[in-house]
């Protein structure tokens, strides 16, 4: 921040020294050092808040251009849209009246099997049997520990354990 040597910091404190005395130096050494901080801290607070005004003016900006994308997007699909339905109303106008030179019969060598049948729709049999849900596997867990008196998981941390043998370590007599 300062540009202070060494040596002119060294000037300063034998000065200061003189004319505070060393009793009271120490309290105005810690005076001064809360000052700086303060002052350090208050600008480093005013550059965060300048570079988040900018971030945030930055944000607006894209925020204004996807706006716009979405609009022009939304746009074209309005109209893409009112063209289709124009172009499916025609085609089924232009399907209720035939077509000259085209036979009304269709020939056996190009048509599909049944494709004058009408769709219908197909449900597919279950591959699989559904099983029971979560909560009732849960249930029967707990039922199950009950009977065989097992500890529920969440009284784990009251457990007291047994202590331990102690049949491997080596006695030490004196």
């Amino acid at each position: 921040m300062f540009d202070f040597s060494f040596a002119e910091i060294a000037l300063i404190g034998a000065v200061a020294l003189v004319v505070l005395g060393p009793e009271r130096l120490p309290k105005v050494a810690r005076t001064a050092g809360e000052w700086m901080g303060k002052a350090q801290r208050y600008v480093s607070q005013v550059k965060s808040d300048i570079n988040r005004e900018m971030e945030l003016s930055e944000l607006k900006k894209l925020q204004e251009e996807a706006r716009n994308a979405a609009q022009s997007v939304k746009s074209t699909f309005t109209d893409l849209q009112s063209d289709l339905n124009k172009a499916t109303s025609d085609l089924t106008s232009l399907g209720s009246t035939p077509i000259e030179g085209e036979s009304t019969t269709s020939s056996t060598d190009y048509a599909w099997e049944g494709a004058d049948d009408s769709w219908r729709r197909h449900t597919f049999a279950r591959r699989y049997k559904a099983g029971p849900s979560v909560d009732d596997l849960a249930e029967e867990i707990a039922r199950l520990k009950r009977e065989l008196a097992m500890p529920d998981s969440h009284s784990a941390s009251r457990r007291k354990f047994a202590p331990r043998a102690r049949v491997n370590r080596p006695r030490i007599r004196r």
